[in-house]
């Protein structure tokens, strides 16, 4: 599940996937938040759905959002 060390990490992270994709409808991204409601209790169930969401990569980083789907440019 993504992992991030402090607000500016997380803030990064949102305006890459979550302010791009078309699944953030009114600043509203429903990975994101279940991440932010969801994150404690499920860190260390293995078969958690937002292990599988926002995946980690082999280098620690957070990979990109498995639901990311970019809007189309006007």
């Amino acid at each position: 599940m993504g992992y991030f060390s402090n607000g500016t990490e997380g803030d990064l992270y949102q305006e890459e996937y979550c302010e791009q994709c078309v699944h953030d409808i009114n600043q509203d991204c429903p990975v994101w938040m279940a991440h932010l409601l969801l994150n404690y209790e499920e860190c260390n169930k293995p078969g958690s759905i937002l292990h599988l969401l926002i995946p980690r990569q082999e280098d620690g980083f957070n990979g990109k959002c498995k639901m990311f789907i970019p809007k189309e440019e006007d």
